[in-house]
């Protein structure tokens, strides 16, 4: 599997930006002419090439919430024992 940030980086190398003579946008390495955004269209690109969704997206903020709820209850925990706040 190649390396998340090669990929990127090979992505960003495909799409180097070049400009028309005509005046009607920006020219992409990848062919794609008369961009007027063309730091949109390098970004939508990297989005669908390594795949991310909407739903990874959603699916990693879950978990991460998950693992700081239980951080906070086993520090919560730590610092209180029978009721009363824990002190060496």
């Amino acid at each position: 599997m190649i390396d998340p940030i090669e990929h990127v980086r090979q992505i960003i190398e495909r799409h180097r930006e070049g400009h028309h003579g005509g005046g009607d946008g920006t020219a992409c390495g990848c062919g794609a002419e008369g961009l007027s955004d063309h730091s949109l269209h390098l970004a939508e690109d990297i989005v669908d090439r390594l795949g991310l969704t909407t739903e990874s997206v959603s699916d990693a903020k879950k978990r991460i919430r998950y693992v700081s709820a239980c951080f906070d209850e086993e520090l919560t925990k730590s610092e209180n024992f029978d009721g009363h706040l824990w002190a060496p």
